[in-house]
């Protein structure tokens, strides 16, 4: 790993283009440019001493756009995944440039975003956006023995509630109406209620937290789910990551379609080929196969946010026209690395923007009566609360919904699995995997 000391290098010249925003296909874009006061557009460079690392046509695009508070803001002109590539491989030529890193460094950070990339494609990875009250409920055959009928946290607002029960999906929708009006949306969509609430709820009830392991765990399971995986020991791990990183070597001549299908294809063969294998320090399964892929593909997320921190902050430094105060505060809370995301960036979450723009939005409108930093965390927590009761009632639904057609109807299937003795073990809520699988 690399410190972040590239505050001064540029490596590359920014070239400022007028822009028209007729020619913009994107329709959000185009509604931005139109609210703005002016727009141009943003092409960053290398200069000629990391150019022979990069592609020839190698380059960053965004779209600067003035508001009528006089401030700049940044937006790429790229899609998601494009953009990261990119800027992973911009931040790796400037990192060797200025770090002088070894071949084996080199190789590191490339497998690294290899796995970057593959751990984003698994089912552990959380993709839920909880979009509309819709996504919040609970069907019938989803509850469990509980019985809860909605996925929200079960401490939602008790800090607002005068009778301390925790807010309903009602109580949420109205919380937040209240609070976008109050930061000057007049007219808020489902998604903006929601995510609004949500906002209310957690600068009532932040959670700061200061341990930097605690933090990255926090990240994590915000992102990520365990399911379906199996931690092994120590030694079984790296006997098992020398096996994935021994089978990538073979396929280093690969195409790069040929290489995607083997890899991450929709009917990649990877985890069975390395579970297979007879490993010295036990039996192998695909469980455990993904928990050691899923442990890499975490690691991964350290050097793409490296890559992406030194890409951006050269970028800044090129701009022709430094960023004041206000401009900086945006520019980094968006592109460079945050000691209160576990030193991640924010684009690393991107994921997870809908749910935490609010508040995002709140503190650089000037909003400081609240704790930022507390409000996200346990933002985050609530997050990965709803999307493990989600989950869970998801698969009791489709358990039942199968058991339905097999039995002939929901009463057949209920007695039929109660006579099999396995209806408490599908609606309780225990999460062993066992009870899901036959």
């Amino acid at each position: 790993m690399v410190s972040r000391n590239t505050e001064e290098i540029q490596y590359g010249t920014v070239r400022i283009e007028h822009f028209d925003y007729w020619d913009e296909p994107c329709p959000i874009l185009r509604k931005a440019i139109k609210v703005a006061d002016s727009a141009s557009i943003c092409r960053w460079r290398p200069e000629d001493e990391i150019c022979d690392q990069l592609p020839d046509d190698f380059e960053l695009k965004f779209l600067c756009l003035k508001g009528r508070d006089s401030v700049r803001r940044f937006i790429p002109m790229t899609g998601s995944d494009a953009l990261l590539a990119n800027l992973f491989a911009g931040g790796l030529a400037i990192l060797n440039q200025h770090q002088r890193l070894g071949d084996e460094q080199l190789w590191s950070y490339r497998m690294m975003f290899l796995f970057f990339q593959r751990v984003k494609k698994f089912s552990n990875h959380c993709k839920r956006n909880f979009a509309g009250p819709i996504d919040l409920i609970i069907k019938r055959t989803g509850r469990g023995t509980a019985g809860r009928k909605n996925v929200l946290p079960e401490n939602l607002g008790i800090p607002h509630s005068k009778d301390g029960e925790p807010w309903s999906i009602t109580r949420l929708q109205t919380e937040g109406e209240l609070l976008a009006k109050e930061n000057g949306i007049e007219n808020p969509n489902r998604q903006q209620t929601l995510n609004y609430g949500f906002f209310a709820a957690a600068k009532a009830s932040p959670i700061r937290i200061t341990e930097s392991k605690e933090i990255e765990s926090l990240i994590r399971i915000a992102l990520y789910n365990e399911q379906n995986t199996v931690p092994c020991d120590p030694e079984c791990q790296h006997w098992i990551e020398d096996r994935i990183l021994a089978a990538l070597e073979k396929h280093q001549h690969d195409s790069q379609e040929e290489f995607d299908n083997w890899f991450t294809g929709p009917k990649n063969s990877f985890l069975t080929q390395i579970s297979k294998q007879k490993c010295p320090f036990g039996k192998l399964n695909n469980d455990m196969i993904r928990w050691a892929l899923l442990e890499l593909g975490w690691k991964a997320y350290h050097y793409v946010g490296n890559c992406i921190h030194a890409q951006m902050r050269c970028f800044q430094n090129a701009l022709p026209s430094p960023l004041n105060e206000s401009e900086r505060n945006i520019f980094e809370m968006a592109y460079l690395k945050q000691d209160y995301l576990g030193d991640y960036p924010l684009l690393l979450l991107k994921e997870r923007l809908p749910f935490l723009t609010a508040p995002m939005l709140s503190v650089l409108s000037g909003d400081v009566d609240f704790d930022f930093v507390g409000t996200i965390h346990q933002l985050l927590y609530y997050y990965s609360d709803m999307t493990d009761i989600r989950r869970d009632a998801d698969r009791r639904t489709q358990f039942i919904s199968k058991a339905c057609v097999q039995y002939g109807g929901v009463s057949n299937a209920y007695k039929t699995l109660a006579d099999k003795g396995r209806l408490d073990q599908i609606l309780g809520d225990s999460r062993d995997d066992d009870g899901w699988n036959d």
